[in-house]
């Protein structure tokens, strides 16, 4: 559905505005909610692979590392994180407790 001006025309350039503004105005309340904000760097536990046991095939010597991962945007059930290599990930917002903890 488009935005249309008092004349009843089409305006989508205000529309686009005004859903950027409801956007920025979520991602703020969000912010508030769950303590977190756009651009924060956590630190998760991530479990990792060693080089070993990726050489050989085998995924039964993972071991837990902590990785920064930065927050991109909050949703209404999950948040979006990136790593320093452009990996993206959404955990929950239980799931993100969980991991900034170290647990499963």
């Amino acid at each position: 559905m488009t935005y249309r001006n008092h004349e009843g025309y089409p305006d989508p350039t205000s529309g686009r505005a005004i859903n950027g503004v409801r956007w920025e105005e979520l991602q703020r309340l969000r912010e508030k909610e769950h303590n977190l904000k756009r651009g924060q760097q956590v630190m998760l536990y991530v479990k990792c692979q060693s080089e070993e046991a990726s050489s050989r095939g085998r995924a039964k010597n993972s071991e837990k590392v902590r990785k920064p991962y930065w927050i991109v945007e909050l949703y209404r059930y999950c948040v979006l994180l990136e790593d320093e290599k452009g990996y993206r990930t959404a955990p929950s917002y239980i799931q993100l407790q969980s991991l900034m903890r170290g647990g499963d």
